[in-house]
């Protein structure tokens, strides 16, 4: 096991980073055309399938056909032994791309894969055009869902928040709890902040006013004006913003006052949760170090990354619940600068390794623009979620066509479920366990 440099750093003045000039998405352009060259053989992939009756979803029988099996087959973006009953807990996925879906992974039937989001809630309450997922985050006793459209100047319109509730019986009806252009979850999981934020980042309401809200819609705090901010993470030291200009700042909830957090306020920030913010320092481009600050001792602890990797602004990294670990996906980057495939990798705090997850590397592939999701000409969009115990790490990948959704308990081989067609670019578990089926 190969060990990376770490240093601890108590909280204090702002200290020198790392400035040169890679730009983490750089993109090779003849890979880029060979990739577009491939999206076009897998889109006439799918008509073909769709023009023989297909549902968009694989079939239990599939139909009698004069076309190659093969032909029809969703390519696997994972690889890895299949997911055997008893090798995961019995977890819902929420799954978030053009739609809502809930995978349900028991411990003994095959998984199943449900629409939750358009449907009776669309038809009852119509968003702008081409709505999308925006965020998916697990809360005490479910999952909630912003579901965002845009609108006039291509500005996000403010959107709705759902909430489905999961129980021991598995998941209910989902409900319109809401409506924001953003949400983070407060540290307790039981309440939800939500943000209408106003131009240049919205339609909402001057002054881009935010609230804490519960589960049942119900207010729980006064209005907090961020004026042209927008809601980072809600953290255990208060609400990470950031401004047009990128400008990170942290924000005591109850008065507004901004905080001292020991991030730069131009730092690329790779994930957070309620206690830790994991962050680059901007214009790095080589042997960039990551950097994750404890928002509850102030230490910060730098990691080198393993070599020609980067980070990629549309994947989702995750920490563990008890904050040792964290999950991230990498890109690796060629000596063009150009993106040859992605691997997550798991980072150990205290014990001051990182150690990649078995398998291949998943495949490049360029991405459109999904408003809110992830910017145009983005690889393939990767997502890390730990298991609410920390037993074991979930895996969501898309490449634009299909998604694939994978398990690794931290020791042997990446257990994989079949790809399927659709997008999944967001996700994350509900709040509580389904049954086994």
């Amino acid at each position: 096991m190969r060990r990376w440099y770490v240093e601890i750093v108590p909280d204090g003045p702002a200290f020198d980073v790392i400035r040169s000039g890679r730009d983490p998405d750089r993109r090779n352009p003849v890979r880029g055309g060979l990739i577009a060259g491939l999206a076009v053989v897998l889109i006439a992939g799918v008509a073909v399938h769709l023009a023989l009756g297909g549902s968009g979803r694989p079939r239990r029988h599939p139909p009698r056909s004069s076309a190659s099996p093969r032909a029809l087959a969703v390519p696997p973006i994972f690889h890895g032994t299949p997911l055997r009953p008893g090798t995961a807990r019995p977890a819902l996925l929420f799954l978030g791309g053009d739609g809502l879906r809930q995978l349900s992974v028991g411990q003994r039937a095959k998984p199943s894969l449900t629409d939750v989001w358009p449907g009776g809630i669309a038809d009852r309450d119509p968003l702008g055009p081409d709505p999308a997922v925006q965020q998916v985050a697990s809360v005490a006793g479910g999952v909630v869902a912003l579901i965002s459209s845009h609108g006039s100047a291509g500005l996000a319109d403010v959107g709705a928040v759902l909430f489905l509730p999961v129980t021991g019986s598995g998941a209910g009806a989902p409900r319109i709890i809401g409506r924001a252009n953003y949400l983070a979850v407060a540290p307790d999981q039981r309440g939800i902040w939500v943000e209408r934020a106003g131009p240049p980042w919205g339609n909402g309401p001057a002054g881009s006013p935010a609230w804490l809200i519960d589960a049942a819609g119900q207010r729980r705090s006064g209005a907090l004006h961020l004026g042209h901010r927008v809601l980072v993470a809600a953290t255990v030291a208060g609400l990470l913003v950031q401004g047009p200009s990128r400008a990170l700042t942290l924000v005591d909830p109850a008065g507004g006052r901004a905080r001292p957090s020991g991030i730069p306020q131009d730092a690329i920030i790779a994930g957070a949760d309620a206690g830790h913010v994991a962050w680059q320092p901007a214009f790095c481009t080589t042997h960039c170090p990551l950097h994750i600050t404890s928002l509850r001792g102030g230490l910060v602890t730098k990691i080198g990354l393993p070599p020609h990797t980067a980070l990629n602004p549309g994947d989702t990294p995750d920490f563990d619940p008890a904050g040792q670990r964290l999950a991230i996906p990498l890109d690796t980057i060629d000596q063009q600068g150009g993106t040859t495939g992605t691997n997550v990798y798991v980072a150990a705090l205290s014990a001051r390794t990182m150690v990649r997850v078995p398998g291949r590397p998943i495949p490049v592939a360029t991405l459109p623009a999904v408003p809110g999701a992830f910017p145009a000409g983005s690889s393939d969009v990767v997502s890390a979620r730990w298991a609410a115990d920390g037993s074991g790490l979930w895996i969501v990948a898309t490449d634009g066509l299909f998604f694939q959704a994978a398990y690794w308990t931290g020791t042997g081989p990446l257990h994989v479920l079949p790809a399927r067609t659709g997008l999944a670019y967001k996700f994350d578990l509900g709040g509580a366990s389904p049954p086994d089926p």
